[in-house]
């Protein structure tokens, strides 16, 4: 089974039906049925805040009540955020996100298959992205 990073981008894009990338994320989403589905706490909060203040309530009990639910959320011990922290504090001027840069470490650690985001940043690592540029809209 596959094991698939899933980022703050993707999520967004699941709840926006106005996000042009939305209906190839939601056929990519549920392309990835069979695949263990992975983020971070740090992506539940980041995206709980936006969904929250772009979609009101009724985004966030769909984040909250559809989605999260079969995602599977790994922790973030302290020394690996002392590491993440440190690089971002190094990496500043690229315009990287900390929380993207959590991400980029989970990866890593958990030797994840491939990413489900939007996220253009998530090409440095070294993982698939999903939905690929080329994924048709279903």
């Amino acid at each position: 089974m596959s094991r698939v990073f899933v980022d703050t981008s993707a999520l967004l894009a699941l709840i926006d039906r106005a996000d042009p990338q939305h209906p190839a994320v939601r056929g990519a989403f549920a392309r990835l049925s069979d695949a263990e589905r992975v983020t971070h706490g740090y992506v539940v909060a980041e995206s709980l805040a936006v969904v929250r203040r772009r979609f009101g309530v009724e985004g966030a009990i769909t984040l909250l009540d559809d989605i999260l639910p079969i995602v599977e959320i790994v922790g973030v011990e302290p020394e690996l955020h002392g590491r993440v922290q440190a690089r971002y504090r190094e990496s500043l001027p690229s315009g990287i996100s900390f929380v993207d840069r959590v991400s980029f470490a989970v990866i890593e650690r958990d030797a994840l298959d491939a990413t489900f985001a939007t996220d253009g940043d998530f090409r440095a690592v070294s993982v698939p992205l999903i939905p690929t540029p080329a994924d048709p809209t279903p």
